[in-house]
């Protein structure tokens, strides 16, 4: 017997799962979404009543937009279809720095049409059809700022790389 999921998500992450994976997820080993989400399943433990009947209520004044999700008969068995509210939100987090991490290598792509880091995120939300609100360009524009600066200063420190072990054949 296979379920589906209706995990809960922030509005722009339901935008951008959706244009990755399309309008409902089959939980898979194939992509990044799927197997963190397969990983963090768990088993319903028959007695505990908040593992059979889990909370809607996940955090107080953050909006989340239920995203389905296909759950095979052998995942469900082997897996379970359990996800506690902390690892809704380990999950949301998790695949939002995704998104980001996605729009600083967009910004920083050789061939991209405009090297203006303004234009860049503003079409890299426009591809994903992602509103000021859901995900506001400052924010973002800060945060694309800090992460260049993290990637700099990574890049200047030079490690020393002394043979561990040598193989001879």
């Amino acid at each position: 017997m296979s379920a589906k999921i209706l995990l809960p998500v922030w509005p722009h992450l339901k935008k951008y799962i959706t244009v990755q994976y399309g309008k409902e997820m089959t939980l898979s080993n194939d992509g990044v979404v799927s197997l963190l989400l397969l990983n963090m399943l768990e088993k319903h433990k028959k007695g505990d009543p908040a593992t059979i009947r889990p909370s809607q209520k996940l955090l107080d004044n953050v909006t989340f937009l239920p995203y389905p999700v296909f759950v095979g008969d052998n995942i469900e068995r082997t897996r379970g279809t359990y996800l506690s509210q902390e690892m809704i939100v380990k999950f949301n987090k998790a695949v939002d720095n995704m998104l980001r991490k996605e729009m600083y290598r967009w910004c920083k792509h050789p061939n991209a049409t405009d090297h203006h880091v303004d234009f860049q995120i503003v079409r890299f939300r426009d591809m994903y059809d992602i509103s000021e609100d859901e995900l506001p360009f400052d924010n973002l524009k800060r945060w694309y700022y800090r992460e260049r600066k993290r990637v700099e200063e990574h890049a200047k420190v030079e490690v020393e790389n002394v043979a561990q072990m040598v193989l001879i054949y």
